[in-house]
């Protein structure tokens, strides 16, 4: 993900990150020497950065099993071009349990993998959300039946928050990391892409 215009609103430099910010990075991917861009460009407006933090970490450590959670967000950074979040993702993705193979299948033919029903209904989620604007009724169903109200309404927070999130991310058209972009480059059905 990049252009060249570049970004449109430039990342933090090191000499204005403030405590919390330089703690965030030091425990994230390429720590403070290859920071992530993602958090230097939310942080230029600190109380929302601080907001979103909170509950994009509650997302990431909620109820919901992680491989799960994990092929929400890979098959939502396909499905609305999220490059960035496709990227970061991967890593996750993969320490959640899923394989090279799933991952591909994701990010491009997901009938190239034989999904667990409650697996192939969360996918199918996304594709109903990027169609129609919601879950079809036989998919909520399916979903219904192995989920409780609350691990639903999580579900439903997780495709929305990534859907903003590349939204966002490539109106600031945020770059990629060369350690992201090594990551992408991995599995290459995903946004991005050469496949």
């Amino acid at each position: 993900m990049t252009s060249d215009a570049g970004p449109r609103i430039a990342p933090l430099p090191p000499d204005q990150w403030d405590d919390r910010l330089s703690r965030l990075l030091a425990a994230s991917p390429g720590g403070t020497s290859e920071p992530m861009h993602i958090f230097t460009t939310l942080a230029k407006n600190p109380e929302l950065f601080r907001r979103w933090l909170g509950f994009g970490g509650a997302l990431l450590a909620g109820t919901l099993p992680a491989r799960l959670r994990e092929l929400l967000i890979l098959r939502t950074a396909c499905r609305f071009d999220g490059a960035y979040e496709w990227a970061q993702h991967l890593d996750i993705g993969a320490k959640a349990g899923l394989s090279a193979a799933e991952m591909t299948a994701v990010g491009g033919d997901i009938d190239a993998v034989a999904w667990d029903p409650i697996e192939r209904a969360a996918l199918d989620a996304v594709d109903e959300t990027a169609a129609a604007g919601s879950i079809a009724d036989g998919t909520w169903a399916t979903l219904a039946g192995a989920f409780s109200e609350a691990e639903l309404l999580e579900l439903l927070m997780v495709i929305g928050h990534y859907l903003m999130l590349t939204t966002v991310l490539r109106s600031l058209r945020v770059e990629l990391e060369p350690r992201a972009i090594a990551l992408a480059e991995r599995i290459a059905t995903g946004p991005g892409g050469a496949a």
